[in-house]
């Protein structure tokens, strides 16, 4: 407790003489790092990265920031395993309560004041876009009551259920996702739209960004300061005048007030009580960092329509608008910040653009690899998605609600199946695939235990998921798998191509698919199949090409042709290394669910991505046994399946071997 006196001491005295050796005489002088959260919605990246720069140049700071959602980081604020949440909406999260009123963690100063949200639409749709061609689709739509009316439920269908409109939510694990849940229920419309979480702040903005590029209608909760709301034109619905009764009315589990606008956001600077006491010195300037609204929205808006990453738009600000953040530091430190700035060769865009690290980093980066021979295909790649979306995404839109009539048809047939039907047939499928008694009790009570964990309608969604994602990979992967067995010009084009899909990481299909077909099953079919073809492929040429030379060479002395070696010959001896390809293809679909789930694909994946967002960890472990008995059921029937051939191919290979 003496030493934190001190130190509070001796860095208000610092800071009032002006010494530029503050920084270092204290908390960032020890060596100690500054954990920031690593906020994943716009405003809270770029507000996270213009304190991290101001740390860096002025105080000497190592920063870092880390993954994750606001549940999981106040926690960790309240542990001290991370220092400062740049932007934290302390009125309306139990979490953070709990922990300020235990003196665990501190509210300091206000990021920024007269912050909005609500519900949404995009402005075309109330009013229309002579620029576009678009004709106003609801212009007498202003309230959130007008959406129990049939005629905006259908205007707002949601592709997989179409009898009900779509509502955009929150993430899970972000404070507003629960909110708006009760908001549908306060205001009737539980009944009448989907509650549709996307899983991931980036896929919210791009579901949203793609709709209108493409000039579709949608409802959606949406916040300023934010890119969305600095960058698109949108109409937010009128609600009733919030009042504290009935907001404490609406959240209660059992509230039946009709319901009303959200309260007035308070948004502060969420630092631990530790890290307080021991940096009273960045303490201070966080108290009086305050973004105006304005500044903080061109920023934004900004940043996304030149396709900068949070850190070299700080940068920018920081260059650009000195007599803003000049007051939060005082005259001291803005000196340093700016030597650092004019010391920093190339700009923020030109080191983004080359793929350099800014700042203190950028020296060390130049003296690694020459910066002038560096090229980045970030913006081609975003250009080409934007032009792609704006010119074809009707057509892929099509092509999405077709395919969605499929799943749909095939989610409606699972779920007409009565529970124990079902369980009959894969106790079936396990007795003919295997002859074992045992394993196939044990079948059907591990699917048993599925429906006691209540988890029976989610694990049809991935069931659905995966067999069809499964199906297709097998269609696809089984004729390309034998021309890779048959042709060697084939087999040096198609291996490679291979690598690179099993190589590159998932996410990555995720975003461009998200964009061009929305959000929902359509996407997460799509970045499954790509990940679990390669497997089907190779290892149907792999059974191919391990069919013995004698076997072929006797029946082509009993004259079949080409088209016979392979139907009658190859494939049945290759059965065995096919099956063990179906059988990986079906895991690897399975193994895709969670990230599925980050584009809005509902199922197990979804359950274990909520508890994880939540921290409930009775919810994710519920729903991760759920994804384990599926897989062992499904790996152990097409492992039946494969054996059988297994013998037959033994067989051969001792008679003619």
């Amino acid at each position: 407790m003496r030493d934190a006196t001190q130190s509070r001491t001796f860095a208000l005295v610092c800071l009032l003489l002006g010494w530029s050796s503050c920084a270092q005489a204290s908390y960032c002088g020890s060596g100690r790092e500054v954990i920031f959260a690593g906020l994943n919605w716009e405003s809270g990246e770029f507000i996270t990265a213009v304190m991290q720069e101001i740390l860096e140049r002025g105080f000497d700071c190592r920063t870092e920031t880390i993954p994750g959602n606001t549940i999981t980081f106040e926690q960790a604020l309240a542990n001290d395993d991370l220092q400062i949440v740049a932007e934290e909406w302390v009125e309306r999260s139990e979490i953070w309560k709990k922990a300020a009123a235990a003196g665990q963690v501190r509210a300091i100063g206000n990021t920024f004041t007269g912050a909005t949200e609500g519900w949404a639409v995009p402005e075309y749709v109330v009013k229309g876009d002579p620029a576009r061609h678009i004709e106003p689709a609801a212009p007498s739509l202003t309230n959130v009551a007008q959406l129990a009316e049939p005629k905006y439920v259908a205007l707002f269908r949601d592709p997989e259920q179409p009898t009900r409109g779509r509502f955009l939510n929150c993430p899970s694990g972000w404070t507003c996702e629960p909110e708006n849940t009760r908001k549908l229920r306060a205001y009737g419309l539980e009944d009448r739209y989907i509650d549709f979480r996307p899983g991931t702040g980036p896929a919210m903005d791009a579901a949203i960004v793609s709709a209108y590029l493409q000039g579709q209608p949608l409802l959606f909760y949406y916040w300023s300061p934010s890119a969305i709301a600095g960058r698109l034109r949108l109409s937010p619905l009128e609600e009733p005048p919030y009042t504290p009764d009935c907001w404490k009315n609406m959240i209660d589990v059992d509230a039946t007030h009709h319901g009303c606008a959200s309260p007035p956001s308070v948004i502060v600077y969420g630092v631990s009580s530790v890290f307080a006491a021991a940096a009273p010195e960045i303490v201070a300037v966080l108290a009086k960092a305050t973004f105006p609204l304005a500044e903080l929205n061109a920023n934004l808006a900004a940043m996304a329509q030149a396709q900068r990453d949070a850190r070299a738009q700080a940068t920018l600000f920081l260059e650009a608008r000195p007599e803003i953040w000049h007051p939060w530091v005082g005259p001291a430190l803005a000196t340093r910040i700016n030597a650092g700035l004019q010391g920093q060769a190339g700009g923020a865009d030109s080191a983004q653009a080359q793929g350099r690290p800014r700042g203190r980093d950028s020296a060390q980066a130049r003296q690694l690899f020459p910066a002038s021979l560096v090229v980045s295909i970030r913006r081609p790649v975003n250009d080409a998605v934007a032009a792609l979306v704006s010119s074809n995404g009707a057509a892929f839109r099509a092509a999405s609600h077709a395919a969605l009539g499929l799943i749909v048809l095939l989610d409606t047939g699972f779920s007409l199946i009565p529970w124990w039907l079902l369980i009959g047939i894969f106790v079936a499928l396990a007795w003919f695939g295997t002859h074992r008694p045992i394993l196939t009790a044990a079948v059907g009570l591990l699917m048993f235990v599925v429906g006691m964990l209540g988890l029976w309608s989610l694990m049809l969604q991935t069931l659905t998921l995966m067999l069809i994602s499964s199906v297709l990979a097998l269609v696809i992967g089984l004729p390309i798998g034998i021309l890779t067995a048959k042709s060697r010009t084939a087999r040096t084009l198609i291996l490679p191509t291979l690598d690179v899909m099993q190589t590159m990481p998932s996410f990555v299909y995720l975003i461009p698919a998200l964009m061009l077909f929305g959000l929902g099953k359509v996407p997460a079919i799509l970045a499954t199949v790509i990940y679990a073809l390669p497997p089907m492929i190779r290892l149907t040429a792999l059974g191919i090409e391990q069919v013995p030379f004698e076997i072929k060479e006797a029946a082509t002395a009993f004259g079949v042709n080409p088209a016979q070696m392979l139907l009658t010959v190859e494939l049945p001896l290759a059965r065995p290394s096919i099956m063990a390809g179906v059988n990986q293809t079906i895991m690897l679909a399975l193994s895709m669910v969670v990230v599925a789930s980050m584009i809005g694909a509902r199922g197990l994946g979804e359950q274990v991505l909520n508890g994880i967002q939540s921290l409930d960890v009775g919810q994710g472990l519920e729903a991760g046994i759920g994804i384990v008995i599926l897989a062992v059921v499904l790996d152990r029937i097409t492992q039946g399946f494969g054996g059988r051939g297994a013998g037959v191919e033994g067989r051969g290979k001792g008679k003619h071997g």
